[in-house]
């Protein structure tokens, strides 16, 4: 079950259009965003996060949250390559999102990196990663998701219980051309589109804010990917930047 941010397919595909700032960036890098194979619950869109709405540093220690998937059996193999293949034989045949440990998507993906600080809501974090499942590769886009959970996850809908989503995207031609500076770094791809804009800044590279009603996405490069982190409505939107800010890498965290 992916832990994903509301469904919302249509406004979905502007947005992920929007999103590739890049020219050179894939096709619907968010299209997974807002799903989840799973209809295991129905529950009525609700928000109740109203405690980080004031402005200002609201955010605590991510060690502080326990990562759901750490006790999960673990795959044998040391390289990319034997845990990508190991993870996969978790895999529901028809959902691309596949649990896995924190320290499987650290050897998974080298140099990935997460937020060292979160709301202090989020009790629980759900991790997977993202495969092309006719190929039993990682997808040719979006390769990991986190779920930051308020509740055990999956004991209630998503609406209720988790307050944001952190995807990771492979984007080389985009980071190349952020390198080369020939990327379009400002909001023009957003002005007609139903999303307010503002370009920030995270580790002294462009970021994007991306704000409408169900929530704020922030969008912004590392050294190695593409990072999105989507909070609902009810988080405060600077908190999106403070987030980005202390990112470190994943394997230092999910010890």
């Amino acid at each position: 079950m992916r832990p994903v941010r509301p469904r919302v397919s249509d406004r979905i595909k502007w947005l992920a259009l929007a999103t590739m700032l890049l020219s050179a960036c894939g096709d619907d890098p968010l299209s997974h965003i807002g799903e989840r194979s799973s209809e295991w619950i129905q529950e009525p869109t609700v928000t109740t996060f109203a405690s980080t709405q004031a402005s200002g540093s609201a955010l605590t220690p991510v060690i502080r949250s326990d990562w759901f998937n750490t006790d999960l059996s673990p795959v044998g193999g040391t390289s990319p390559a034997e845990i990508i293949s190991g993870v996969y034989v978790r895999a529901n045949p028809s959902d691309p999102y596949v649990q896995a440990t924190p320290a499987e998507i650290a050897i998974a993906l080298p140099g990935v990196v997460f937020p060292a600080l979160t709301p202090p809501e989020v009790r629980f974090i759900t991790s997977q990663l993202v495969y092309d499942l006719s190929d039993v590769t990682l997808a040719s886009e979006q390769v990991a998701a986190f779920g930051l959970w308020t509740v055990e996850p999956y004991t209630r809908s998503r609406s209720v219980g988790q307050q944001g989503v952190y995807t990771v995207i492979q984007d080389d031609e985009g980071l190349a051309a952020l390198a080369s500076g020939t990327a379009d770094t400002s909001c023009a791809r957003y002005i007609d589109e139903q999303v307010e804009c503002e370009v920030e800044e995270v580790q002294e590279r462009p970021a994007w804010e991306l704000t409408d009603q169900l929530g704020t996405t922030l969008v912004w490069y590392g050294e190695t990917y593409r990072y999105e982190l989507f909070l609902r409505s009810g988080i405060a939107p600077d908190l999106a930047v403070e987030m980005a800010e202390s990112v470190r890498p994943l394997a230092s965290l999910a010890q």
